[in-house]
């Protein structure tokens, strides 16, 4: 079995005067379909940089959730811990995935920008390019600018950014959520395990 790492969202829960991390445990389940563990790391970048060194992964995941700062984001220590992450995978030649959110901040630390679209949350809609199906949406924000050696891969058929890749490293990026289709896609799944070698 595989390890990788996977960053979470951060949630205030005001009743209980809370800031938590928090993670779908589908996240797990969709994983063990790849025979890989998932560790999730909290939105402690010290903390993260010792479990990094102690568990060396073989494959890193930038989950959804939080808008980053730049883009009316409350949540600084989640754009610190994907960033971290991102610079771990760069250093240590790690397969990184982000997904939404975590897709958003690949593209926003090689320079690139976001921008606000209509039409992309709670719905599905087609792709085309090197991945050309139907898949879920649940985003405000797209990729505008992809940022420097930062390909795009697919978009939907409005022209939004729907998966990008680097050029040297070896780092992913979609706009959907394999984790929230009931079921699980086997193409996800297939698409998955070759991108980060599991």
């Amino acid at each position: 079995m595989k390890i990788a790492v996977i960053s979470q969202r951060v949630d205030e829960i005001k009743d209980y005067g809370e800031i938590r991390d928090a993670l779908d445990e589908a996240w797990q389940q969709l994983f063990l379909q790849m025979n890989t563990a998932l560790v999730p790391v909290p939105n402690t970048p010290e903390t993260v940089k010792l479990i990094l060194e102690r568990l060396r992964p073989e494959a890193i995941i930038l989950s959804g959730g939080n808008n980053p700062v730049s883009y009316g984001g409350s949540a600084l220590q989640r754009d610190l811990t994907d960033e971290l992450l991102i610079q771990y995978g760069i250093e240590h030649d790690v397969p990184l995935l982000g997904v939404c959110r975590g897709m958003q901040s690949i593209a926003l630390y090689f320079g690139g920008t976001l921008k606000k679209v209509e039409g992309h949350v709670a719905v599905r809609h087609e792709i085309e390019g090197e991945t050309a199906r139907e898949v879920n949406s649940y985003h405000g924000y797209a990729v505008d600018q992809p940022g420097n050696q930062i390909k795009v891969t697919s978009r939907a058929k409005d022209g939004t950014v729907e998966a990008i890749c680097h050029e040297t490293y070896r780092m992913y990026g979609i706009m959907w959520h394999p984790e929230r289709v009931k079921g699980f896609s086997q193409d996800d799944i297939e698409w998955i395990k070759d991108k980060l070698n599991l």
